[in-house]
C-alpha cells in the first residue's frame, strides 16, 4: 500500500471515529449496547475492512468501547473526569497557599524566561505602570491596591510570554495567585508589613530588569527566587 493510501485511509477512519463517538455521546448508540457488526459498519460508511478495525482501535484506545472476543464491541460507560476547579474556600490555609505558590514557581519562571525572549514595548509599558502602582500603595494605610498591582504585574508577564495559555490560567486564578489576597490574618501579624511588601516591590523590580535586558537565563532566576521567598516566608509563620 502506498503512502498516500495509507494516508487516505487514516483520515477516513478518523470520519467513522468522530461519527460513531457522536453516537455514543447522543445516545444513539447506549452504554452497554453493541455496536453494529463490522459489515454491517463496511456497508453503513462505505469504507474498507482496515478502514473499520483502524477506527475499532482508535475507538477502544480512546475508551469509548470494548471488545469481548466472540461476542462483539460495545459501548463502554464514560467516566467524566472533574474538571480543574479552584474556589476561594480551597485556598484559606497556609498549606493551600504553599501548594498554589510552587505551581506558579514552575509556571511562571518559564512564562518570564519567554517574556525575557519576546517582550515589546508595549509589555514593557504594563510592567512598569503595575510597579509604579504598587510602589504609591506601599506606605499606604490601606495596603490593598498593592494586591491589584501584584497581579497585574504578573499578568503582564504573562502576556509578554506571548503564550496566551500562561494569560488565561493566570487570570482564571485570579487574585488568588497573590497569598497576601487570601490569608489577610497572616499578613496581618507580620513583623513590618511595609518591610515586606518593599522586598516584594524590590524583587518585582529585579525582575522586570531582568526582562528589560532580555535574559531570561536571570529572569527565571530572580522569578523562582521571589516565589521561594514567598514560600519560605508562609512556612515559617
Amino acid at each position: 500500500m502506498s503512502s498516500m493510501i495509507k494516508s487516505r485511509s487514516k483520515k477516513l477512519s478518523q470520519v467513522v471515529v468522530n461519527e460513531l463517538i457522536d453516537k455514543i455521546q447522543s445516545g444513539e448508540l447506549e452504554v452497554g449496547k453493541k455496536i453494529p457488526t463490522e459489515l454491517e459498519l463496511i456497508v453503513l460508511f462505505e469504507v474498507s475492512r482496515s478502514v473499520i478495525r483502524e477506527a475499532i482501535t482508535e475507538l477502544r484506545s480512546l475508551g469509548y468501547v470494548e471488545t469481548r472476543h466472540g461476542i462483539g464491541t460495545f459501548v463502554k460507560e464514560q467516566i467524566v473526569e472533574q474538571n480543574f476547579l479552584l474556589s476561594n474556600a480551597s485556598l484559606e490555609t497556609i498549606t493551600d497557599i504553599i501548594s498554589l505558590l510552587e505551581l506558579r514557581m514552575s509556571l511562571e519562571s518559564e512564562a518570564v524566561f519567554l517574556a525575557s525572549e519576546r517582550r515589546n514595548e508595549n509589555n514593557l509599558s504594563k510592567m512598569k505602570a503595575a510597579l509604579d502602582d504598587f510602589e504609591q500603595h506601599i506606605s499606604s494605610d490601606k495596603n490593598d491596591g498593592t494586591i491589584n498591582a501584584d497581579y497585574n504585574f504578573h499578568i503582564a508577564i504573562a502576556e509578554a510570554s506571548g503564550n496566551q495559555y500562561f494569560v488565561d490560567f493566570l487570570k482564571y486564578l485570579g487574585e488568588k495567585i497573590i497569598p497576601r489576597a487570601r490569608l489577610k490574618s497572616i499578613e496581618a501579624v507580620s513583623s513590618n508589613r511595609e518591610d515586606y511588601l518593599r522586598v516584594v516591590h524590590n524583587d518585582h523590580v529585579n525582575i522586570y530588569n531582568a526582562v528589560l535586558e532580555q535574559d531570561g537565563l536571570l529572569a527565571r532566576q530572580t522569578m523562582r527566587a521571589h516565589l521561594s521567598k514567598s514560600i519560605k516566608k508562609f512556612k515559617n509563620e
